[in-house]
């Protein structure tokens, strides 16, 4: 068996420094008022306010075992050391092949893809989200490559997990740790993600997970983490017992709510849920 992790930054960004990180600025989002959210009430109307745009570190790191190797790309706050790593399981990209398919996605280290996952997720998506928290907080995000198993040897092999998180925190110059994780999907990655949270648990110890409108309202598989929130918008699947209801009324002062009546699934669940569910999960944690 052969695994190991090395630096990506030149081949994705065009730079590199000594201890793999490199500065980067982080757009201003929206975010749910947390003072006027009330849980389980889905007659609550959401207020919103904003996080001012911020800096951060951003390392790409490809990690390999036997052959197979996936892009893992971390986003650390831009001063301090985490204490605590956020692991990201997107929704699964094959529904998205004929966009993603001239990017290169079936090359795992496509640098068009890459950009792309980059851009999309960590800078403009969820890595401002979990920033905004204000948490001591590190994201860890798997990119997704082509074929029957788009995780590669993430998903299902927890020690390989724990090498890479060690590996990555050595070439960073111990710029996080990992003794407590948290870990979150969204949409169609909840299938990948309980087999993942499964085969990882005694690998890393899990002290939150989230799962923001997973499909079919799906139940994220067991574990002792001490937290375990489940968000649906009821375009996803239905607003069952144990999870958030974020359904539409919620959202009335949102900036483009006025759009929602032309296509609901798309508003609430491509729009709102995965761009403000995570920071309000951790905003609340």
């Amino acid at each position: 068996m052969s695994q190991s992790v090395r630096p990506f930054n030149t081949q994705i960004i065009g730079m590199s420094r000594p201890d793999n990180l490199i500065p980067q600025i982080i757009p201003a989002i929206g975010k749910i008022n947390t003072a006027d959210f009330r849980p389980g009430d889905r007659a609550n109307v959401l207020t919103f306010g904003f996080a001012s745009q911020t800096t951060a570190r951003l390392g790409i790191f490809v990690a390999e075992k036997d052959g197979v190797e996936r892009i893992v790309i971390m986003l650390l706050p831009a001063t301090g050391r985490p204490d605590n790593v956020l692991i990201c399981i997107t929704q699964g990209f094959g529904q998205a092949a004929a966009n993603l398919n001239p990017l290169g996605w079936h090359n795992p280290l496509s640098a068009p893809f890459a950009n792309f996952a980059l851009l999309k997720h960590v800078i403009n998506r969820w890595g401002p989200q979990m920033l905004a928290a204000g948490r001591n907080q590190a994201l860890f995000y798997i990119l997704r490559a082509g074929g029957s198993n788009e995780l590669g040897p993430f998903a299902r092999d927890g020690a390989f997990l724990q090498f890479v998180l060690g590996e990555i925190a050595s070439q960073t110059n111990n710029s996080f740790s990992f003794d407590s994780c948290e870990a979150f999907t969204f949409s169609s990655g909840i299938y990948e993600f309980n087999n993942f949270i499964t085969a990882s648990a005694g690998n890393v110890n899990y002290r939150a997970l989230y799962a923001i409108d997973p499909v079919r309202s799906t139940f994220m598989a067991g574990s002792s983490a001490s937290r375990r929130k489940h968000y649906a918008s009821g375009t996803a699947g239905a607003l069952v017992t144990g999870f958030e209801p974020m359904p539409s009324e919620r959202w009335r002062n949102e900036d483009q709510y006025a759009s929602q009546s032309r296509d609901v699934f798309q508003y609430l669940h491509n729009r709102c849920m995965p761009q403000y569910v995570l920071n309000l999960a951790l905003s609340t944690s």
